[in-house]
């Protein structure tokens, strides 16, 4: 049977080591052509035993590549699993396909990530389980 040909994906997402400073991240995509376009700060449940969800950046650019940056560990729900990390990343392709390979590869380079495909991973569990 032959091999259907993959689509590039339209999201991806890496977990990082660090957790870099909001501004630090918001400069760098800035000099990229990116806007915050929503935050979100910590979020603690204060009547559940939810752990907290980190604060959140998402920013956007002119082309429609969205950046969401999530600055803080997140705990996996019911049946995920994460790598260990301290932030994580999500990259949405927009309309420019230039712009989207600069950001991968400039945030890539910055915080050594290693981007994935979720609806792969969430294939590969379904797979499994």
């Amino acid at each position: 049977m032959p091999h259907a040909r993959r689509q590039p994906a339209t999201e991806l997402e890496a977990f990082c080591s660090t957790c870099p400073a909001a501004q630090e991240v918001t400069a760098l995509l800035a000099r990229l052509g990116f806007r915050l376009a929503f935050q979100m700060d910590e979020q603690r449940s204060h009547t559940s035993q939810l752990p907290p969800l980190p604060a959140q950046y998402h920013y956007k650019d002119t082309h429609g590549t969205e950046v969401i940056y999530l600055a803080g560990r997140d705990a996996p729900l019911e049946g995920e699993v994460f790598p260990f990390h301290a932030s994580r990343f999500w990259l949405y392709t927009g309309a420019h396909v230039q712009a989207h390979h600069l950001t991968l590869s400039t945030l890539t380079l910055t915080y050594l990530l290693a981007w994935q495909d979720p609806s792969e991973q969430a294939t590969q569990q379904e797979e499994v389980a």
